[in-house]
């Protein structure tokens, strides 16, 4: 894996683990909202416009896996 990549999915995990945690707080649709609200705001102030509207278009065509919480055991 290239060290680009590396950092990416480091990245990705931590901030995944960190969400996961707010879920245990707030609605996972309230957390979802606020990654999006936050990375649309991060794409909007360091791409053009044009390259804003081809983010966000990818976005859209992107398949994602749903999330499906692991049932704690308990002991």
């Amino acid at each position: 894996m290239a060290p680009k990549d590396k950092d990416l999915q480091e990245i990705y995990n931590r901030i995944f683990a960190d969400a996961m945690k707010y879920t245990d707080q707030f609605n996972i649709q309230m957390v979802a909202a606020t990654y999006i609200a936050i990375a649309m705001r991060l794409y909007k102030s360091t791409l053009n416009p044009e390259e804003y509207d081809m983010m966000i278009s990818t976005i859209m065509e992107t398949e994602v896996k749903p999330y499906i919480k692991d049932k704690e055991t308990v002991h």
